[in-house]
């Protein structure tokens, strides 16, 4: 019983760990009027934005997509649609859905 469990322990966190490394990297974003922008996703869990002035915030993986929870109380949730790497939006009283491409290193 208990090397089941380690297995699974180990599979889990592999899985985790190799899931979260596809999404560190720089992404192009759209807003909701499809101006350009970059989110960067940094290993260790923050992110940075050239949005507006600015943002920064923490991410974590959520159900193998990306949630970003920014400085500014917004968050992002970055997950793989059926057209593609998506975003969603949220701001205090409306949200919005954007696709996203990654960066080439």
């Amino acid at each position: 019983m208990n090397r089941v469990v380690f297995f699974l322990f180990f599979i889990f966190s592999f899985v985790s760990l190799h899931g979260a490394s596809n999404w560190v990297g720089d992404w192009i974003a759209y807003d909701e009027w499809q101006s350009e922008f970059k989110i960067s996703i940094l290993e260790g869990g923050k992110a940075l934005s050239n949005y507006g002035h600015g943002e920064e915030g923490e991410w974590e993986i959520k159900n193998g997509n990306v949630q970003i929870i920014w400085d500014s109380s917004q968050t992002d949730y970055i997950f793989n649609g059926v057209m593609g790497i998506q975003r969603i939006r949220k701001k205090k009283n409306k949200s919005y859905s954007s696709g996203m491409r990654k960066l080439l290193d």
